[in-house]
């Protein structure tokens, strides 16, 4: 059985809001964003294999996006823009010391995530 990938971004959004101490909020916003992420990148690649595409070992997460981008389609397109704005949030709350990361950017990165999820229903990549 495969894992339901959906799941990383309800967590995400479940550890917005239900940190144990304040010392643990910001590490939970960063995860927040991190999973948000990971749970949409994880499914656009596995439509990206259900359609045949190899997906490289170095740059996937490049190749995931730019094969989006790249689309005739115009949600395709859309997703790989959103996956793009996305992965940013996501490299700087995993990379970034002095990011300033804070509950509404991790709920932003979240409503992203979700509006990808409805996006990637669309295009059949979920159900």
């Amino acid at each position: 059985m495969s894992f339901d990938w959906k799941l990383y971004v309800q967590l995400a959004e479940e550890l917005i809001d239900f940190y144990r101490s304040e010392a643990l909020k910001e590490a939970c916003f960063r995860s927040a964003i991190s999973r948000a992420y990971y749970g949409v990148f994880c499914i656009a690649r596995n439509f990206l294999k259900s359609k045949g595409k190899t997906i490289p070992p170095i740059d996937t997460h490049k190749f995931v996006r730019e094969q989006f981008k790249r689309s005739s389609d115009m949600i395709e397109r859309k997703i790989g823009e959103n996956l793009a704005r996305l992965w940013k949030e996501r490299k700087d709350s995993d990379y970034e010391d002095t990011a300033d990361i804070n509950r509404e950017r991790a709920k932003t990165a979240c409503e992203l995530a979700k509006r990808l999820l409805q996006e990637l229903k669309r295009i059949g990549a979920i159900n």
